[in-house]
């Protein structure tokens, strides 16, 4: 097995090695969320049109009910009784449709090639799914399924562009640039909008096909420059670290808290994970003892722990890495039984709702 390093690299990507490749394009080896998503302000990799759609409220109803004022009885001023009769009271209520209803979500996150491939059927965008969503009460499990994750024009293909050029982080018109202010803007948008009680992020990995991370967070541990420098740069942008001034308000929380040895570990049920995966034959799998790295998978894959962290309906979140050479087919193969295996640990009616 090739080690993955854990530090950016600069240059083509077609002339990197694959320990190389792992890093700077899969970032390294194997509450209650706030309420409004926080300015950011100078975050200058955030241009462009966002894909993210609601969840659909079709279905969903209002309650009314109205009261008429009893007869003979007080109504906000006093009204003499002539009468010796018994006052009678009459209270008239609407027909309800009863409570709205409670809707349970996944939210799946893709990277690089084949993770953005393998999530395509979980989109609700026609432009980056049109053979159509297919996430609606998945699999009959009670929970609508979403996917976000980013696109690679002119070629689909990011490893033959220079690291931080337009083909290698991402179109703008599309979610989850490889950037870092792109991914803090666009990480709480889609989890304040979705309030998973899910959440698996995704990226490239290195020579194993499927590696689940275990730790995230904790970098940094020889340097004094503060949580920002504790991340290689993306080379993106004229920001090209994960500064206070220009990621989301909870994005630099989660750095500043987990870092220079303190981690958060994964809320997946890692082995059951595994056992499920291996089981289809089709690549290494293994669990990953440390963390996805110090570049964009790394800080993708704390934002998903630290959501579950202050996110007290959230029961499960984690990172994993996909290898670079798995093919589509596999790696979509994997996603379904890493997927239901989660979702089958947490049912939906055991699962609390959204606030």
């Amino acid at each position: 097995m090739m080690r993955r390093e854990r530090t950016g690299t600069s240059g083509r990507w077609g002339r990197w090695t694959v320990a190389a490749l792992c890093v700077t394009g899969c970032g390294g080896g194997s509450s209650e969320p706030t309420e409004g998503a926080s300015s950011t302000e100078g975050a200058s990799s955030t241009e462009g049109a966002s894909s993210t759609e609601g969840p659909s409220t079709a279905g969903t109803s209002t309650t009314e009910t109205s009261t008429e004022a009893p007869t003979g009885t007080e109504t906000g001023t006093s009204a003499p009784t002539t009468s010796s009769t018994e006052t009678t009271t009459t209270t008239e209520d609407t027909s309800t449709t009863g409570p709205v209803e409670c809707k349970k979500t996944v939210v799946l996150m893709g990277y690089w090639p084949p993770t953005n491939e393998m999530l395509r059927p979980w989109s609700t965008n026609p432009e980056q799914n049109p053979d159509g969503w297919i996430g609606e009460n998945w699999g009959g499990h009670g929970y609508d399924v979403y996917a976000f994750f980013p696109e690679f024009p002119p070629d689909g293909d990011p490893s033959n562009d220079d690291i931080g050029s337009p083909g290698a982080v991402g179109s703008p018109d599309y979610d989850l640039r490889v950037d870092y202010q792109a991914t803090s803007s666009d990480f709480w948008r889609i989890v304040d909008t979705y309030q998973p009680s899910i959440l698996i992020t995704t990226s490239r990995g290195g020579d194993i096909g499927w590696e689940v991370e275990a730790l995230e967070g904790g970098h940094g541990q020889d340097n004094d420059g503060g949580p920002a420098q504790d991340w290689a740069s993306d080379g993106h942008g004229m920001e090209q670290w994960p500064t206070e001034a220009t990621i989301e308000a909870r994005s630099w929380a989660a750095i500043s808290e987990y870092r220079q040895g303190n981690t958060l570990p994964s809320q997946l049920p890692m082995k059951a994970i595994v056992t499920a995966t291996s089981a289809l034959a089709l690549t290494g799998v293994q669990i990953d003892e440390n963390t996805s790295g110090n570049f964009l998978s790394g800080f993708l894959g704390l934002h998903g722990v630290f959501y579950n962290s202050i996110t007290p309906h959230n029961v499960a979140a984690g990172h994993i890495h996909v290898g670079f050479g798995l093919p589509k087919e596999h790696a979509s193969k994997l996603i379904e039984a890493t997927l239901k295996t989660v979702i089958e640990q947490h049912p939906a009616d055991s699962v609390d709702c959204a606030p």
